[in-house]
């Protein structure tokens, strides 16, 4: 990591002075609006030339907000699929990395709650907040409401496969390259309804809906992972995936992707996802963390 650190510095000190498509901080390296070479050039100079790394390694801290406008251009389809995949996994990871930071809270605090330690108002304030959040309710008003809201939230805060998330954004958008994606940052064709916001779809606004603009591929993401955390649609996945959680398993995506029949109208949307896990060997981005947040210093 500190070989990649030192990298960076060289090769964007001038960057960092002149522009705006290149920042660095402690929890990573952004980048935005480069171009195929240019972001394949980069990734190799970086040291990461392939989307699937040996398993003891971790993932680089390098996040892309958009997608490169001429991925639909590349000749070569193997090189764009994996550089599409190379631009997501770091992000699919920061974002579920994120809400595992809440799942531990809500553990911690619920491992308060029970041994009657500190349980305050913020506390109270904090949980209110998340059951909000993740569309969570308790019809009960003393201390039976919050440990209702712990049974429900920690079947509902928890990470979404990897895999899942990198192969369905590679179904929906046509690996990066469709309209929506390039134009929105969305990856998974989210739409608004009956409103003048968002992305109008290529039939024009007699279809009732947008599709929703996202300032960031990474706030896509998220998005998604709660609307699957959150969504009614999702009740399936979430039960299977607490199950394996109580066996100790690791979440692969091939576990579950049965589970996200609801999530598309595209015709066989699980078979996609299974045949796209297993072509391209996604299990082992299931069993993939991130490099420690970069430690640069006093500001």
């Amino acid at each position: 990591m500190m070989k990649r650190l030192m990298l960076l510095f060289f090769l964007f000190l001038p960057l960092i002075v002149r522009a705006q498509d290149f920042k660095i901080n402690n929890t990573g390296a952004y980048f935005s609006d480069y171009a195929s070479a240019d972001l394949n050039k980069t990734f190799k100079e970086l040291d990461y030339e392939t989307y699937i790394l040996p398993q003891a390694n971790a993932y680089p801290r390098l996040f892309v907000k958009n997608l490169p406008s001429d991925l639909a251009l590349m000749e070569d389809k193997t090189l764009r699929n994996r550089l599409f995949m190379q631009i997501l996994i770091p992000l699919i990871l920061k974002v579920n990395e994120e809400v595992l930071q809440e799942r531990e809270i809500i553990e911690a605090l619920e491992y308060d709650l029970e041994q009657n330690k500190d349980f305050d108002e913020a506390d109270m304030y904090y949980l209110d907040e998340l059951a909000q959040k993740y569309d969570v309710t308790s019809k009960f008003k003393d201390s039976r409401r919050y440990l209702k809201l712990f049974t429900e939230l920690k079947q509902k805060v928890d990470i979404v496969p990897p895999s899942i998330l990198l192969a369905a954004a590679a179904i929906y958008t046509d690996w990066g390259t469709s309209r929506v994606a390039q134009l929105a940052n969305n990856l998974y064709q989210t739409k608004i309804w009956f409103s003048n916001e968002g992305l109008e779809p290529s039939g024009g606004k007699e279809e009732g809906f947008t599709y929703k603009i996202y300032d960031s591929l990474e706030d896509c993401i998220s998005d998604y992972v709660l609307k699957i955390n959150s969504n009614v649609n999702y009740q399936a996945f979430r039960q299977s995936r607490a199950a394996a959680r109580k066996k100790g398993n690791v979440l692969y995506g091939k576990r579950f992707d049965w589970t996200m029949i609801l999530d598309s109208n595209l015709q066989n949307f699980a078979g996609l996802l299974d045949y796209t896990l297993t072509y391209y060997k996604l299990h082992h981005v299931d069993e993939a963390t991130l490099e420690d947040e970069y430690d640069l210093g006093e500001n």
